[in-house]
């Protein structure tokens, strides 16, 4: 009998265990599979430099003029100009050369758009949406300006009433081990007490 109720306390001492691993996991970024940095592990620097990045710039402000932009025939279906005309866009920058970029939110698109950097370390986008090379261009721009909104949204840290539940799943987890504890010592106890009489 005593075995079993030793089984059933580590039973239920695991589970309070896991409960509050998954949660913290779900709500306090340390999950198992990798989303991206929690709000605890930026930089107040870096988090205050976003913040004013996001709070100033706009679409209308990126110097695509200044990245290099090239030109060739579209391959897609289209009236008499497809393959005659050249309306696909390739445009490309050096990410590490755009400090006009916070670097943190430069870090953050290489994440995210690890399939959009080439050989040479340069951020690529291409289009060949629509039949007009202008069209295709402001194409190219509103695929930089959505990357750069992605990677300069900060995480969201966990509300009160989750930090709350966390931390009542701790205090939960550590009277159990304590219960544990104090039920092995006595355990143990009467043991060596068993023995002795047996002498």
């Amino acid at each position: 009998m005593p075995y079993k109720v030793d089984a059933l306390t580590r039973s239920v001492s695991r589970c309070a265990s896991q409960t509050a691993w998954h949660i913290q996991s779900a709500f306090l970024g340390h999950s198992r599979h990798y989303t991206g940095p929690s709000i605890d592990d930026i930089r107040q620097e870096d988090i205050e430099a976003v913040q004013r990045f996001r709070a100033k710039f706009s679409r209308g402000m990126i110097p695509y003029k200044n990245f290099t932009t090239t030109f060739q025939r579209s391959g897609g279906a289209g009236g008499q100009n497809v393959n005659k005309v050249n309306t696909k866009v390739y445009m490309r920058f050096s990410l590490n050369e755009q400090t006009w970029i916070p670097k943190y939110i430069r870090v953050r698109m290489r994440e995210l758009d690890a399939k959009r950097i080439n050989s040479k370390g340069e951020y690529l986008v291409t289009s060949e949406k629509t039949r007009s090379q202008k069209h295709n261009l402001e194409d190219c721009v509103d695929k930089v300006w959505e990357s750069l909104e992605r990677a300069s949204t900060l995480p969201k840290g966990p509300d009160e009433e989750t930090i709350k539940r966390v931390e009542g799943l701790k205090k939960i987890e550590k009277t159990r081990n304590k219960e544990n504890k104090k039920r092995h010592s006595e355990r143990k106890a009467s043991r060596q007490r068993g023995r002795s009489d047996d002498l």
